[in-house]
């Protein structure tokens, strides 16, 4: 169970998805909060970044339109 939280957090943490938005930046710290409880550890919360990806003019486009 541990081992698939873990791919999921790895999911989550992904460039693209965890800095999408807020929405998306509380999901992740959230996954890695229960995943630290269930490993019996500290979490590592991250943090806003400067600019998320919606906002940014060179990516908010979704990738299925910027590919055509």
């Amino acid at each position: 169970m541990i081992d698939d939280m873990k791919g999921l957090l790895e999911v989550q943490g992904a460039d693209g998805n965890w800095n999408y938005d807020s929405y998306m930046l509380g999901m992740y710290n959230g996954m890695e909060l229960m995943a630290a409880i269930a490993e019996g550890r500290e979490p590592v919360f991250r943090e806003s970044p400067a600019l998320w990806v919606k906002d940014n003019p060179d990516t908010s486009e979704p990738i299925s339109e910027r590919t055509k």
